[in-house]
């Protein structure tokens, strides 16, 4: 993995333009580069996973010189991607999927995108024809975010290096921070916490004019994957196993996380027959119970390395607080903290690419409470699906923020139309050609729930300079997912419940792992964090940020009682420290823009 920039329009200068770039050291300590020409400036830090050697330093440029790219990502059909450049084997200068990708892009244009299979996140300089090409792969595994910097547009893998440009005034978004509070994602469709910071969907191509780069850019999507014949048991768990072995290409030491559930156990079990020896990872809070001891015994059956790390309270609050700073965003789930703590234990053993099993859950429908909610709601007529979606899994209602907000912010918000109305476009974007109601929730579920999932496993691994890889999010098992009738994925009156959902995964894999592991029920939070955030309630009784969005009786009542209230508690804090790390003690830059004022107000928490 990689951290790439590029400065569209007005050239910073060189302080600046480092500066940006080595707020991402941590995604590339391996190697850098930095490039300008007229109206474009690319700087990149290097993750070394494929052809270690300074070959694959970037920016790189074609062989004709007249295209540049910035790339973070990996490419498992490269194979086949260096044979339709039409290159002999000896011209190309390295063994870089970073290098087929440039050539691959010089000799067919944006239309060879649609032939990538991996995950990516890239920026192409196409000096020839002047427009610049921001893509990301269609799960968004890979981040990229832009804005307009002063009388420029800046491009990078992670939000701080953007606020880094010394013309770019950082404020918050209030649409984004309601999101938060409602979801507990630090994204919402293509707005991100901050005014002015725009996510590149996942899928999605920005085509910027290198002449007029503040004129607004094209926009178009990667195509969606084409339907295909229903697949049987053995074409699903042969395409998942083939999934597997495309992500062990790598020349660096590679190794698995194991939660002891279905996911991991059927990844760690494909890439252990593959590589004898592999190392597996597991955190829980206790070595009892739980992931560690299902982790243990399959890593027993496997015969794998394996090493678990326990995730205490100290351990859990520090932490918590120290990535919220370093990332500048607010933690999402508070299993953030486990899956860094793993990536920092499976680094110091010389591992630099993890196997996870992100994506299972959205792509075969393993999420048992939400899909029987979805099925009670599609049979009282589905009204207002997206709306629905927002609001069962919300962790703080629109209804609940008139009385925690402070009155001037709930006032802009609007009775969080935008957050709704957002909702509901991407209810309907994500629905398509559904085979029915039930997969279009599902649908929506791959989109929203996954994309977060992805950005919260990037972000934590790549804090410790670990490459995670997602066997699971993958177009070819994404197709064949696709293809399973839903009836075949969830049966709502199945018993035991765990077995209502993944059932097609289940079954294709029954005789591959131990029937506990089929048998087993998904674990939501494996770190008991509801007993946790008490001690960080000062937190929010302090917060100069907190005074600002927050009514005092709804700071009182969620630091009197954080344990109970913890729903609440997760979201608030976080914003407390969040706000606190941008803002500090100033509140002119916030109530400028938000036009909010510490007010008093009631607290009504039903």
């Amino acid at each position: 993995m990689c951290g790439l920039l590029t400065i569209i329009g007005k050239d910073p200068g060189d302080d600046a333009v480092l500066r940006m770039r080595e707020t991402m050291h941590h995604r590339g300590p391996d190697g850098f580069g930095y490039w300008r020409a007229t109206n474009i400036v690319m700087a990149h830090r290097r993750l070394a996973v494929i052809d270690t050697s300074d070959h694959g330093l970037q920016p790189m440029h074609s062989a004709d010189g007249k295209h540049v790219l910035v790339y973070n990502g990996e490419l498992y059909n490269d194979n086949q991607l260096r044979e339709a450049t039409g290159r002999a084997p000896d011209q190309f200068r390295s063994s870089c999927d970073s290098e087929t990708l440039i050539e691959l892009l010089a000799c067919s244009g944006a239309q060879a995108i649609e032939a990538l299979r991996g995950m990516f996140a890239f920026v192409w300089a196409d000096l020839e024809n002047k427009k610049v090409y921001a893509c990301r792969d269609a799960f968004g595994i890979k981040p990229l975010y832009w804005a307009r910097t002063g009388q420029s547009i800046t491009l990078a893998s992670e939000i701080p290096a953007i606020l880094a440009h010394p013309e770019f005034a950082i404020r918050p978004d209030p649409v984004g921070i309601s999101a938060y509070l409602t979801t507990a994602r630090v994204e919402l469709d293509d707005r991100t916490m901050f005014e002015g910071v725009k996510v590149v969907r996942p899928g999605e191509i920005l085509i910027f004019d290198l002449d007029h780069p503040l004129t607004e850019p094209v926009r178009t999507m990667i195509r969606p994957v084409s339907a295909r014949s229903e697949a049987s048991v053995v074409e699903l768990r042969h395409t998942i196993e083939h999934s597997v072995l495309a992500h062990l290409r790598t020349d660096v030491p590679i190794c698995s996380l194991l939660s002891g559930g279905l996911d991991s156990a059927i990844i760690a079990g494909t890439a252990a027959g593959a590589l004898p020896g592999l190392r597996t990872y597991c955190a829980g809070a206790e070595a009892q119970g739980g992931d560690p001891e299902y982790a243990r015994e399959v890593a027993k059956e496997l015969g794998t390395l394996h090493s678990e790390i326990i995730v205490d309270r100290p351990t859990f609050l520090s932490m918590w607080r120290e990535m919220v700073g370093r990332q500048g965003l607010p933690m999402c789930t508070p299993n953030e903290v486990a899956i860094r703590l793993i990536a920092r234990k499976l680094r110091s053993d010389g591992c630099i690419v993890a196997l996870t099993g992100e994506g299972a859950d959205e792509l075969f429908a393993g999420y048992e409470l939400p899909l029987r909610m979805a099925t009670e709601h599609i049979a009282s007529g589905n009204p207002n699906p997206g709306r629905f979606q927002l609001l069962s899994n919300a962790w703080m209602t629109p209804e609940m923020k008139s009385s925690i907000l402070t009155p001037s912010l709930w006032r802009l918000l609007a009775d969080d139309e935008e957050l709704v109305g957002t909702f509901e476009r991407m209810f309907e974007s994500a629905a398509g050609d559904a085979q029915n109601d039930l997969d279009a929730h599902l649908r929506f579920q791959r989109k929203v729930n996954l994309t977060g999932l992805l950005r919260r496993l990037d972000s934590a691994t790549m804090m410790e300079s670990v490459e995670s890889r997602t066997p699971f999010a993958d177009r070819e098992v994404l197709a064949v997912a696709q293809s399973i009738p839903t009836a075949r994925l969830y049966d709502p009156d199945t018993q035991p419940l765990a077995m209502r959902t993944k059932r097609a995964l289940r079954e294709a894999f029954a005789q591959r792992v131990s029937e506990r592991v089929v048998r087993r029920e998904k674990a939501s939070f494996p770190l008991p964090f509801q007993s946790w955030v008490g001690e960080a309630a000062v937190v929010l009784r302090e917060s100069s940020f907190a005074k600002q969005i927050f009514t005092p009786a709804a700071i009182h009542a969620v630091a009197s009682d954080p344990t109970q209230l913890w729903n609440l508690a997760w979201p608030m804090l976080n914003l407390a420290i969040w706000g606190d790390k941008w803002w500090g003690s100033s509140q002119a830059t916030i109530d400028q823009f938000m036009d909010v004022k510490p007010k008093a107000g009631g607290l009504v928490l039903g």
